[in-house]
């Protein structure tokens, strides 16, 4: 789960992954390919100190590897963490590494310009939310484990060695593996961050929360108190919270009940939404949202500033920890959610190479690297230790900035560990959980897995269909969630137009493919 654009969409992504970034019961196993149980430890926590599966670096041609990541603006410091950075893969794959952080509104244009002209490059990140699926149909991915030259068995054994069976379904299509996720948490649950200083003055009991109308007596003390706060930030990010998983994009409403069931249903049509919106529409009425809700959304400062007491996020161990680094005022997690694994959970956060890639070995290589050496892996998510971090005396694994830096002062901090190799390698910030990664296998041995695990929607046979359904999601959505307008009157509306523009044919089609993934996988 972990930070996570410039800020508006900086401010969505991070409470869908970490802030970005799936229902019953509890499991002592973690769940393998097919959705079923395996005896796992977690996983991805043993390194090697090759990483190259012998390979006699002697015989390596020098290479340069590009690799390219979402979200972070360009750090000053890098051309010095590549120089650290090359010391070890120069060693051990003859390889050096550019790194390129590109801003989340350039990343998308930079990129899809870079692979339709064939530009060479290595690798980058890539996400199911982040049209991996359009990404592998137009050829710009390397299959990882042709048969013809496997290379996730020929030079990824590290990662084959290390990460959980069951993640690599995030980076298949059509039962081909084109990108390697993340190690990280394998599962989500959806909630909310309470500001701590808060929670303590109303002496508010966590675990009395179970759901968002629980929060209410909260929201109206605080707006009586406190008026310069903001008691809650109005999002279009709630319908995580109701009980029905994704099918492909989050704009497509067509989804499949958590209860069990089989068959997609159009979410805006359900009663839960309904109730959901009725809430919303009630607590605008009540002006416990910020100022221009459906418009407002760029709160990531006022968060960060003491200036919000409530806000939506997707949950991890740890997360509320994770997201007070830097925060003046710290927050607490609330679980509304119970764990669950969904095929968004497995690819939300993956690294492909790139099809005009001149050494796809060496990417791979270099890819195992950050699946298997801790001091790449923290080189590349923190930087120079000494300079751009210190470690905490006495704890090898805990680190903080320097005494007087903070993150933005520092020459490199993109804060895009979650992009990034295995996390499990990863150091963890004074602030956090000292037991983070450990809580990270229990969750994951907690969570429900889906029927979908393992299951890609293709949405080309009714991409039209979709397009003008996405629109139609954009037109509503926001209004919507803010609750400044009539719930039942605009929901009418908006699923007359869904209908108009196809809705019924999408959930054929999607119910037609899920029918046939669950019948080979019987």
């Amino acid at each position: 789960m972990s930070n996570k654009k410039a800020i508006s969409r900086m401010m969505t992504l991070s409470l869908i992954f970490a802030l970005l970034l799936s229902a019953c019961g509890k499991s002592n196993n973690v769940n393998n390919a097919d959705g079923k149980n395996t005896a796992s430890e977690g996983n991805a926590t043993k390194e090697t100190n090759t990483g190259t599966n012998a390979t006699d670096v002697s015989k390596l041609k020098t290479r340069e590897i590009s690799i390219y990541f979402e979200g972070p603006p360009t750090q000053r410091d890098t051309e010095l963490v590549e120089q650290e950075i090359n010391k070890i893969t120069t060693a051990k794959i003859n390889a050096t590494v550019k790194i390129h952080h590109l801003g989340w509104s350039e990343f998308p244009q930079k990129m899809n310009l870079m692979m339709a002209s064939g530009e060479p490059f290595d690798l980058m990140f890539t996400a199911g939310w982040d049209n991996f699926n359009g990404n592998v149909a137009k050829g710009a991915f390397v299959q990882l484990d042709d048969p013809k030259n496997n290379l996730l068995e020929n030079q990824g054994k590290g990662i084959l060695e290390n990460i959980d069976p069951l993640m690599l379904n995030g980076g298949k299509i059509a039962g081909k593996i084109y990108a390697i996720p993340t190690q990280k948490e394998i599962a989500s649950q959806q909630g909310m961050f309470l500001q701590k200083e808060l929670v303590d003055k109303y002496k508010i009991d966590l675990a009395s929360i179970k759901k968002l109308e629980d929060l209410e007596p909260y929201l109206l003390q605080v707006k009586k108190d406190s008026p310069n706060i903001i008691p809650i930030i109005a999002t279009s990010n709630w319908l995580g919270i109701l009980p029905y998983e994704i099918v492909g994009s989050k704009e497509s409403p067509g989804r499949l009940p958590n209860d069990g069931s089989t068959k997609v249903v159009n979410v805006f049509e359900t009663e839960e939404a309904k109730s959901l919106f009725k809430l919303m529409e009630k607590w605008f009425k009540l002006g416990l949202f910020q100022k221009d809700p459906a418009t407002n959304t760029d709160l990531m400062s006022q968060s960060k500033t003491g200036l919000v007491f409530t806000q939506q996020t997707q949950l991890k161990p740890g997360g509320d920890a994770e997201y007070n680094i830097g925060v003046e005022k710290p927050f607490v997690q609330v679980p509304l959610t119970e764990i669950r694994t969904a095929p968004g959970d497995l690819n939300n956060s993956m690294l492909a190479i790139s099809k005009t890639s001149k050494d796809p070995e060496r990417a791979m290589m270099f890819l195992n690297l950050l699946h298997t050496d801790k001091d790449l892996v923290n080189l590349i998510d923190y930087g120079i230790e000494g300079k751009h971090y210190v470690k905490v005396s006495g704890k090898e694994s805990v680190i903080k900035y320097p005494d007087g830096v903070e993150a933005a002062q520092s020459g490199y901090a993109p804060s895009n560990a979650w992009q990034i190799g295995n996390q499990f390698l990863t150091y963890t910030f004074e602030q956090e959980d000292p037991q983070k990664w450990e809580k990270f296998k229990e969750f994951n041995k907690a969570s429900t897995p889906s029927v979908l695990v393992g299951f890609v929607y293709n949405a080309e046979p009714v991409k039209n269909e979709e397009a003008a359904i996405a629109a139609i999601w954009k037109k509503y959505i926001d209004a919507l969630s803010a609750g400044i307008v009539d719930t039942t009157d605009y929901l009418d509306k908006m699923n007359k137009e869904l209908k108009k523009a196809g809705m019924d044919k999408v959930l054929q089609e999607k119910q037609r493919q899920i029918d046939e993934f669950l019948a080979t996988k019987k």
